[in-house]
């Protein structure tokens, strides 16, 4: 009788224990839906603008993704503006043995949108990213499983991470002419510049989370340049050649001194010697390309994260579709936490014969 009695109450305070989390859970997702529902709104409510007419503070714009300078995403190689590499494993702390995120790496350059009317300069950081997933991938160690390839066992022990179990990949990047939605707000440019090496990398393995930013590449020691010269030979310069190539090396720069020669002053240019290859230490490199002159990299203005408002969303979904997502998944959450959390308190009033 002792045990019958013991069992009816082990029964009865593990159902009142899953009617409180369940009340809990409603309450999570009653108040979680009111929040996707305030960001709908806000969507619907921030006119969409042309960059070349989107006034200072939050707004919204869509274009195409372009810039003068990538990255390699780490495990799929793939060039991009932006990249997030996530790395989860199967944990052992239940018998189910859930997946477990243990490892996180966000980075970024700055890239601008182009919609036709203009660019704008965009600095990712701290923007909550909506983007399509270009690798996900399970790998493990048996004979049926793909195996992990030598840049996800880099990417993993970067972060500390030993592939003692399966392993499952997700990477997602912003490649050029991405096409891309974007809320945030349209401030002064804080010193903000396009650099290849400006980035930001988030490491969220095992809880922690370290933002640092690596900036202008350090200063590398003294290097000594060649630089290679041609000049054409004497059988093969003309008589005016050789006039021109005298009077340079005199160093005599007055037009009319080279007019009474009867040579004209540009012909300088044929008689100098030309630089056909920059070499570094011994090694042979191509001149530098000049800067992209279709960017500008040091613009007024920039979109980023605002002090005020953190509204900050980067997503490959037009806005009539973030809309539509954010509806749906408001609505279920209301109605659902709602229905939770009442069924829960029912129970538990039920089981303390309150009703």
């Amino acid at each position: 009788m002792a045990l019958y009695v013991a069992d009816l109450l082990f029964a009865f305070n593990q159902l009142i224990l899953l009617a409180a989390v369940g009340v809990a859970g409603g309450l999570y997702l009653f108040i979680r839906g009111f929040r996707l529902l305030a960001r709908k709104r806000l969507l619907i409510n921030t006119p969409t603008s042309k960059i070349r007419s989107a006034s200072m503070g939050l707004v919204e714009v869509n274009g195409t993704a372009s810039g003068p300078y990538t990255l390699h995403s780490p495990i799929a190689g793939i060039p991009c503006f932006l990249y997030r590499t996530t790395a989860w494993q199967k944990s052992d702390e239940r018998r189910n043995k859930e997946w477990k995120k243990v490892a996180e790496e966000t980075l970024h350059v700055p890239f601008f949108l182009d919609d036709g009317t203009g660019q704008l300069l965009i600095q990712p950081e701290g923007a909550e990213l909506d983007l399509r997933r270009d690798l996900h991938q399970t790998y493990g160690d048996t004979i049926f499983s793909q195996h992990a390839t030598g840049e996800i066992l880099n990417f993993l022990a970067r972060h500390g991470v030993r592939p003692d179990d399966n392993i499952r990949i997700e990477e997602c990047c912003i490649r050029p002419q991405s096409q891309l939605f974007v809320i945030g707000t349209l401030a002064e440019n804080p010193g903000v510049e396009v650099k290849p090496l400006a980035r930001t990398v988030s490491d969220r393995s095992n809880g922690l989370h370290v933002s640092f930013s690596l900036g202008t590449p350090p200063v590398p020691p003294p290097e000594i340049i060649h630089l290679s010269e041609t000049a054409p030979s004497s059988g093969e310069m003309t008589q005016q050649s050789k006039i021109a190539a005298a009077l340079t090396k005199a160093g005599i720069a007055n037009p009319a001194a080279w007019a009474a020669a009867g040579v004209s002053y540009p012909d300088v240019a044929l008689a100098s010697p030309r630089v056909t290859q920059i070499s570094v230490n011994g090694q042979g490199h191509e001149p530098p390309e000049q800067e992209d002159s279709t960017f500008d990299l040091h613009p007024p203005v920039v979109l980023m994260k605002g002090r005020n408002d953190p509204t900050f969303l980067i997503s490959w979904q037009s806005q009539h579709d973030l809309v539509s997502s954010l509806a749906w998944r408001s609505a279920a959450m209301i109605w659902g936490g709602a229905g939770l959390t009442l069924l829960g308190l029912y129970v538990v009033l039920a089981q303390m014969q309150l009703l």
